[in-house]
């Protein structure tokens, strides 16, 4: 682990991983574990991302001048850059799908673009690259246990399974990016810290409520709203086991700590494992388009 000029640390160096996973198969309907509330939560987040990173993208670009004297942190925005541009595509992608199930995927993402609209015209710079720093340690604690826990993809098709774990490793490779922008660029530690706690407290609102409503949309187009048990299902999933959204909490309140960094969770043993894999379909996808 090395440290920048600003003193924060990182991990180590990370590059974007072009992958088509059109090329790994259709996209079942219900892909995890045949159940609608389930594959439904997950779906919901994948609406959301395309437009959450558009805005990610923006906020560290606002702010990319600022950091001019950082030759190691502009490398590592540019690799986020390319890193969040290609996630953006393969939601897109995997969106497209879900329109084709006949979901209201146009519509819902519309609400999400109004979001980030409004944030583009009323937010100043600052504030958008804190929340932007808030939501990469939200992606990124949601990414932790996705991959640490084996359970959470129990049953799942494995093209789809694919691209989370995917998703979820480039979030926790870039997961202080965002953070080293934001504390290199707004001046006055006082200041950024009660930036990025305010900013905190209203993203756990901006991205929770949304998800859970698009969630009930989805549902409800399957006409399963009514179905109790696939919604206890679905909690138990994320509250008990394995419980994905509870074993964030500790993280999230450690966010809080005036000399919180997203490094001081070392979880670098996951990148390991799981880089291997994906730096090999990358390669494959290369040689591939080039014939070889």
């Amino acid at each position: 682990m090395t440290r920048t000029n600003n003193g924060a640390h990182n991990a180590e160096p990370f590059e974007r991983r072009d992958i088509d996973f059109r090329l790994l198969g259709p996209m079942p309907r219900f892909w995890l574990a045949s159940d609608c509330h389930r594959t439904r939560f997950y779906d919901a987040m994948s609406l959301m991302f395309p437009e959450g990173e558009r805005a990610f993208i923006e906020a560290v670009q606002l702010h990319r001048e600022k950091i001019r004297d950082n030759p190691e942190l502009q490398r590592e925005a540019a690799e986020f850059v390319a890193q969040e541009a290609l996630h953006t595509r393969e939601h897109l992608r995997y969106n497209a799908q879900l329109a084709a199930q006949g979901l209201p995927v146009r519509a819902l993402e519309a609400r999400v673009a109004a979001q980030q609209a409004f944030a583009r015209r009323f937010l100043p710079p600052s504030v958008r690259l804190a929340i932007t720093a808030c939501l990469e340690h939200f992606t990124a604690m949601f990414a932790d246990q996705l991959l640490r826990s084996p359970d959470v993809f129990v049953d799942a098709c494995d093209g789809v399974a694919d691209l989370w774990r995917w998703h979820a490793l480039e979030e926790i490779e870039h997961k202080a990016v965002a953070f080293d922008v934001f504390a290199a660029a707004v001046p006055g530690s006082f200041r950024r810290y009660v930036m990025r706690c305010t900013a905190m407290l209203a993203v756990t609102l901006i991205f929770s409520t949304p998800l859970w409503r698009m969630t009930f949309s989805l549902v409800r187009c399957d006409g399963r709203v009514r179905d109790l048990r696939g919604w206890m299902r679905l909690l138990r999933d994320q509250l008990i086991s394995p419980g994905t959204l509870t074993r964030m909490t500790p993280r999230w309140f450690a966010w809080f700590a005036p000399g919180f960094h997203p490094w001081q969770h070392d979880n670098r043993d996951l990148i390991r494992k799981y880089r291997p894999r994906f730096d090999a379909m990358a390669k494959a996808g290369s040689n591939r388009d080039s014939g070889e």
